[in-house]
């Protein structure tokens, strides 16, 4: 931040002029909370929250690259920059910075966060917040005395207070009417991170098993699991481990439907998302193992070329494959050495680096096996293999290339189309 700091300090003689740093690309006003996304980007979080949850958006607004992740990061540096900046100019009469009055929006939120603890008037009540919420992000001058940590708490107690039938709340496909308005205003809110994970720990983290059972029960309601997705993937970035590990088998088979599914871009990105944060704790690598996670995770790798999404399924195919209930369902399909040896050299440094990883834990337990190494031969692992091994990869893909190549190097000496350079 040295550079912005030096341009502050340039700027003090201009108090009319804002840096333009502290422009948000999207809005063009100056951030309140700015965020850094996958790309290197920052912008203000309602604007990029916006671009991305409401109009569907996976592309950066200003690089057009795709998204890595959907991780808003935020980014304090600047937004300590920005306050000392308001603080130094807001007595300047000519300064931007105007605390802005309160409004006749203002006063109708506070009515209807009343009208919320009323039971009969809670559904009328959320919609009129969504569209407050939808219509008005981005206007400065509105909803400025209400603070979405406080709308978000009081609008998650409604999800999991809610009696939706089932265990605890909800049977068959049907979701009560309050259920889906809730969900869909918590994907609008941007709740700090404490008040984030505060939330979600509450009662054991009552929530985090409400917006599982949406995903796992409300099978014919795709937007509002697809959105009970999106509020997970947040809440598992930012809560304590433990309560990532008591995830059920149903779960994991009800993220793998919505993957297979492919209905949604956004929604198997989000899965993705998911698995990459959960699949380390507790014993969620065999219950994702057990939901038929792998087969399908095969399929998509072979039908898919988007870097990115390439990528997190081989991290997430991976992970799985570090037990042996995960490598011998990956060796049960028959595409699987096929398909992640044909990704080598095909996605990116960071794809190569998966894949053999992936290759290293699959064939180093298979050296007695024969044909799983002449499949690898057939399918021209080995040559993918020899081909990295002499291209520019970091030095620790290239030694675990090198390792699978001595798991059975003495098989494929024998055959004519192994490279001599690497023979023994």
């Amino acid at each position: 931040m040295q550079r912005e700091e030096q341009e502050i300090q340039r700027m003090d003689g201009f108090e009319h002029q804002v840096p333009s740093f502290f422009i948000c690309p999207i809005s063009l006003q100056v951030m309140k909370d700015p965020v850094t996304i996958s790309t290197g980007m920052t912008f203000d979080r309602e604007s990029i929250q916006k671009w991305l949850f409401s109009y569907k958006k996976i592309t950066c607004p200003v690089t057009k690259q795709p998204l890595s992740d959907f991780r808003l990061t935020p980014n304090s540096n600047l937004l300590r920059l920005i306050q000392s900046w308001h603080l130094q100019h807001a007595s300047s009469s000519t300064t931007k910075f105007v605390e802005p009055e309160p409004t006749n929006h203002d006063a109708l939120i506070k009515v209807l966060l009343e009208e919320i603890k009323q039971p009969q008037l809670q559904v009328k009540s959320l919609r009129k917040i969504k569209s407050l919420i939808q219509e008005n992000r981005g206007d400065s001058c509105r909803i400025t005395c209400i603070r979405d940590d406080s709308l978000f708490s009081l609008v998650a107690s409604l999800v999991v207070k809610t009696e939706l039938p089932g265990v605890p709340q909800i049977t068959g496909n049907d979701t009560p009417v309050i259920v889906n308005e809730a969900v869909s205003s918590l994907c609008l809110l941007r709740p700090s991170v404490e008040t984030l994970k505060m939330v979600s720990q509450n009662e054991s983290g009552l929530l985090i098993d409400s917006l599982c059972l949406i995903i796992t029960q409300c099978l014919s309601n795709l937007q509002i699991r697809i959105q009970a997705a999106l509020l997970l993937k947040s809440i598992f970035e930012v809560v304590d481990g433990i309560y990532k590990e008591g995830l059920r088998v149903e779960f994991f088979e009800s993220i793998t439907e919505i993957l297979k599914d492919q209905i949604s871009r956004h929604g198997s990105l989000t899965v993705l998302a998911i698995l990459m944060e959960v699949l380390s704790y507790g014993k969620n690598k065999e219950k994702a193992i057990e939901g038929g996670l792998i087969p399908i995770l095969i399929e998509l790798l072979a039908e898919d070329s988007e870097r990115h999404v390439c990528e997190m399924m081989l991290a997430v195919l991976e992970k799985l494959c570090q037990k042996a209930e995960g490598r011998a369902a990956f060796l049960a399909h028959p595409a699987g050495i096929a398909v992640v040896s044909s990704k080598i050299l095909k996605v990116s440094h960071v794809g190569d680096d998966k894949s053999i990883r992936l290759l290293s834990s699959v064939l180093r337990f298979c050296i007695s096996r024969g044909e799983v190494a002449q499949e690898f031969m057939e399918v021209g692992g080995v040559t993918k293999i020899c081909l990295l091994i002499e291209s520019g990869c970091n030095l620790k893909t290239k030694e675990k290339a090198r390792e699978i190549l001595g798991f059975h190097l003495k098989t494929w000496n024998k055959t004519p189309c192994f490279p001599s350079l690497f023979k023994a």
